[in-house]
């Protein structure tokens, strides 16, 4: 689901919202959305395509996720600044 900055304005005091921001650290540095977290998904590769390989990627993207807030009571948000990539590959790897 796509939400424009008007629509994702009027929820952001929502307790249950995490804005997952997954741009560079650097960038995330330079000026994010208040309350966002950082979660630069460029840097993730997946090179074992094998079963077991992709038992452990998944793994350890539960693990990652959890650690930045991620939870079945959230409604988690991903954004990136350029085409929207970074973003769905979060919403994807979720």
């Amino acid at each position: 689901m796509f939400k424009t900055t008007s629509e994702l304005e009027k929820i952001l005091d929502n307790p249950n919202l995490l804005l997952i921001d997954t741009r560079s650290f650097q960038e995330y540095s330079n000026g994010h959305i208040s309350n966002s977290v950082n979660l630069d998904l460029f840097s993730f590769h997946w090179i074992d395509t094998s079963k077991e390989g992709i038992s452990s990627f998944n793994q350890q993207f539960k693990k990652i996720f959890s650690q930045v807030g991620v939870s079945e009571e959230k409604t988690v948000i991903f954004y990136d600044n350029i085409s929207g990539m970074l973003a769905a590959r979060g919403v994807w790897l979720l």
